[in-house]
């Protein structure tokens, strides 16, 4: 929620709400009480409801804290990632687990937030993405079914180029549907419609 949040801009004074980033105490506060310290040192004047985006928002940090409690250093969680690293079924149940666990975070921007820590065998199932695979028949028209024809579709193409993973056939569908080149700060027409179209010719 950058538009509401704008973490980037106010990031010196949320560091200091959120006792300079230390998980541990972080998973000791409410989610009503850091919602209110919020509300008081922004001046959020929208409705004071559980339903706020800073609410929400509230609930998820100290839930993510919560999380990464769990976790002894960074080596721990890197070993509990690769527990769930056997197989589709296997790797889908980590964001299955994680959006069970933290709460506004569900099973796309989990895998997000796995693909972001590194982890290229977490492609994240956007609308862009899932309207792609759905539209040329290759998914059902949901997140998990599309997940698993992302990594049906890596496992294809690795036999021709080890270079591809998950995270890179998401990536490069993304960039064709948002036409947002971020890196290079160039931002084109997007193309999802007339890319379903070019390759239904492919595959029919």
């Amino acid at each position: 929620m950058p538009r509401v949040i704008k973490f980037k801009d106010r990031f010196d004074k949320i560091k200091i709400i959120l006792c300079d980033f230390n998980h541990n105490k972080i998973a000791e506060m409410e989610a009503e009480d850091l919602y209110y310290k919020f509300r008081t040192e922004f001046n959020v004047t929208s409705r004071d409801t559980k339903m706020n985006s800073w609410y929400k928002w509230s609930k998820s940090i100290i839930d993510s804290a919560k999380f990464i409690c769990n976790f002894k250093d960074i080596e721990d969680f890197r070993h509990f990632v690769s527990l769930y690293d056997y197989n589709t079924i296997t790797r889908m149940s980590l964001p299955l687990l994680i959006s069970s666990k933290i709460s506004g975070v569900g099973f796309p921007l989990a895998c997000d937030f796995l693909k972001e820590l590194g982890y290229l065998n977490y492609p994240k199932p956007d609308v862009h993405i899932i309207d792609i695979f759905y539209k040329l028949e290759l998914a059902d028209n949901n997140i998990i079914d599309v997940f698993e024809a992302i990594i049906r579709m890596y496992e294809d193409c690795k036999e021709i180029d080890n270079t591809v993973t998950p995270y890179k056939i998401d990536k490069i569908l993304w960039l064709i549907s948002s036409g947002r080149f971020y890196l290079d700060d160039i931002t084109v027409n997007r193309h999802k419609e007339k890319f379903i179209k070019e390759m239904k010719k492919i595959i029919k």
